[in-house]
């Protein structure tokens, strides 16, 4: 294995490790930390969260989550750079803005908390008028969350489609990927254009999870097959060894 290609199979299985921890924080973040708001008549006498706890344990998932992003954004990219340097150039960059509006989110849901924790506040508003200010700043956070993932199916479609190309990868794991990140593209368009979407459409999404986690895993332990993917000559090449012939 030369140079080059050790390179590429260390960013690959840096890339998968990334996947295998962003999955995980978000599985963490949604299904077991996940903190609602206190209604009315908890706030009062228990404060804003219904888990105070858990939710300041799901910002933390959040932040976990969006390094792990931005590594594996990172990995994907030095690893496929030699293939199609330009694709993954424009993969980084649509990675680069799901990264930017996630930070947001992560700054939104502290900002909650911050919020939550700023006894001052009694001065100039009742508690009631607190927990409004809170609940509209939590509704910021799913609109931006479900924005975010356009790009990152846009992202994710241009680099398994390399993958798909250079056989690095089993194919079934790329096309598998594609699927994975159009589904991420649709739901949030489908929601915006259709007002009464029902919340089961969320499970096109459920496959991804299992897809993240599984190609993580693989990515982290067979890494890259290099003897599968066959260079293809320049036309120019092509054009220089026919007339030779």
């Amino acid at each position: 294995m030369n140079t080059q290609h050790k390179n590429q199979q260390f960013y690959a299985r840096v890339a998968g490790l990334s996947y295998i921890i962003f999955t995980l924080a978000g599985i963490l973040d949604n299904f077991i930390l996940s903190s609602t708001l206190a209604s009315s008549e908890q706030f009062l006498s228990h404060g804003v969260f219904a888990n105070e706890q858990h939710f300041r344990w799901g910002v933390l998932a959040e932040i976990v989550m969006f390094t792990a992003v931005t590594t594996a954004s990172m990995g994907f990219y030095l690893a496929l750079k030699p293939i199609n340097k330009p694709l993954m150039q424009t993969a980084l960059c649509f990675r680069l803005v799901e990264i930017i509006i996630g930070s947001f989110v992560v700054t939104v849901s502290m900002s909650m908390l911050a919020l939550s924790n700023k006894t001052y506040l009694l001065n100039v508003f009742d508690a009631e008028q607190i927990r409004h200010i809170i609940v509209i700043a939590s509704s910021f956070r799913q609109p931006a969350s479900e924005y975010s993932w356009i790009f990152m199916g846009v992202a994710g479609i241009m680099t398994f489609y390399l993958f798909f190309k250079t056989n690095y990868i089993p194919k079934a794991w790329s096309v598998w990927g594609m699927f994975t990140y159009s589904s991420l593209i649709i739901y949030p368009v489908a929601k915006l254009l259709i007002a009464d979407l029902p919340r089961e459409a969320m499970f096109v999404m459920f496959p991804g999870a299992l897809f993240e986690l599984g190609v993580g895993c693989w990515l982290l332990i067979k890494g890259l097959d290099f003897s599968a993917y066959k260079h293809e000559l320049p036309f120019k090449t092509e054009l220089s060894i026919s007339a030779e012939a």
